[in-house]
C-alpha cells in the first residue's frame, strides 16, 4: 500500500526533477531535520516535564527513529504547496521537488535506527 501511495504522490506531483530550487532545500530541512526533532521535542516535554509515561520498550531511541520515519510525509508538503502557491510556476515546482526529496528520510531510517541500536519490539501479549 505504501509504495502505491508513493508512486501516486511522485506521478501526480506535476514537475520536472530540473526544478530544484531554494524552496526545495528549504523544505527538505523541515521534513528531514525539523520533524524528527520537533517529534522527540514534544515527547521530552511529556515525558519530562508532564509526566507522561512511553509504552513499554519505546526508548528515546525509538522516538528519535520515529522523527525520521516521520519525515515521509510528502502527500501533505505536495497538497500545502498547491495551495499555498495558487499560480503554477518554478517556486511552487521547487517546493513540490523538496516534498518529493524527502523521500530521503525513508533511506535515513534504517542507517539512523541501526546507529541507534533500535531493535524491533516484541508484540505484547493479547489480554483475554
Amino acid at each position: 500500500m505504501e509504495l502505491i501511495l508513493g508512486l501516486f504522490g511522485l506521478v501526480n506531483s506535476g514537475v520536472a526533477f530540473s526544478n530544484v530550487g531554494a524552496g526545495t532545500g528549504l523544505v527538505l530541512i523541515g521534513l528531514i531535520i525539523g520533524k524528527p526533532l520537533g517529534i522527540f521535542a514534544f515527547t521530552w516535554v511529556a515525558t519530562r516535564l508532564m509526566k507522561l509515561e512511553m509504552p513499554e520498550g519505546v526508548t528515546d531511541r525509538h522516538i528519535v527513529t520515529l522523527g525520521v520515519v516521520a519525515g515521509i510525509g510528502f502527500t501533505v508538503a505536495l497538497f500545502v504547496a498547491a495551495a499555498a502557491f495558487h499560480e503554477p510556476g518554478p517556486v511552487q515546482d521547487a517546493v513540490k521537488m523538496g516534498a518529493l526529496g524527502s523521500f530521503a528520510s525513508a533511506i535515513l531510517a534504517f542507517p539512523v535506527a541501526k546507529l541507534l541500536g533500535v531493535k524491533r519490539l516484541k508484540p505484547a501479549p493479547e489480554e483475554t
